[in-house]
């Protein structure tokens, strides 16, 4: 069974942290002699602590450069569009 200790800092992962959880996207912010620090990115980002010792149920993937490219360009192009929408709101 992986866990926390088995995360490289700045890479993506999808993780199931339990069994029958969803899966999530996580990536090691930074890390201390017994914690990591993990961003959550999901409807909003968030980030939150995780012993290195605790179980993660299944590392599911680590995404390559391209995989994180192309996550984060849907991203971008979501919020250009609620920009150009907003925007368009206040003229």
């Amino acid at each position: 069974m992986a866990t926390y200790s088995d995360l490289l800092t700045d890479h993506f992962y999808l993780v199931q942290e339990n069994e029958g959880e969803e899966i999530v996207l996580v990536q090691p912010l930074m890390e201390t002699d017994n914690c990591v620090l993990l961003m959550l990115h999901d409807d909003e980002e968030s980030t939150f602590w995780r012993k290195k010792s605790d179980d993660i149920y299944e590392l599911v993937d680590e995404l390559s450069e391209e995989q994180v490219e192309n996550y984060e360009n849907l991203f971008e192009e979501d919020e250009e569009d609620i920009t150009e929408a907003g925007w368009d709101e206040l003229k």
